[in-house]
């Protein structure tokens, strides 16, 4: 198993970074035969976790940071989004269906759902959102 970790700053121009990092740590695996399908389905997950870092956890704000951790062997690939802690206001990751299927914002974790094999939270003292992909 290979694993590759980094920090970004809490600013949107980090998740085009964190894109790149998990594509190059799922293609730069000497292991990793992930079909460019997985890659690609990494690729927008860790994009829409990224961007949910920076828009709904204290990742976002001043100063703040979120990382990424990517798991990878010969079967599959988790990557983790570790976030700072949520805004008060605000609960844990859910999935919700939009009320107006034209609305621009609100189906990031729609689509984490239907593209992961599986994700979910992290454990309870540790702040963030995983997803694992596999391939046979």
């Amino acid at each position: 198993m290979t694993v590759a970790f980094t920090s970004f700053p809490g600013t949107p121009d980090s998740v085009a970074a964190a894109r790149r990092f998990v594509v190059g740590a799922v293609r730069l695996c000497p292991r990793s035969t992930a079909p460019d399908e997985v890659v690609e389905r990494a690729e927008l997950i860790t994009s829409e976790l990224a961007t949910n870092a920076i828009r709904h956890t204290r990742s976002g704000d001043p100063g703040g940071f979120f990382k990424v951790r990517v798991h990878v062997d010969t079967r599959g690939v988790r990557t983790e989004v570790r976030t700072l802690h949520p805004r008060l206001w605000q609960s844990a990751p859910r999935v919700l269906k939009p009320e107006d299927p034209f609305r621009e914002h609100g189906r990031g974790l729609l689509l984490v759902d239907q593209l992961a094999t599986e994700w979910g939270t992290l454990s309870p003292w540790e702040e963030g959102v995983y997803f694992h992909l596999t391939w046979p």
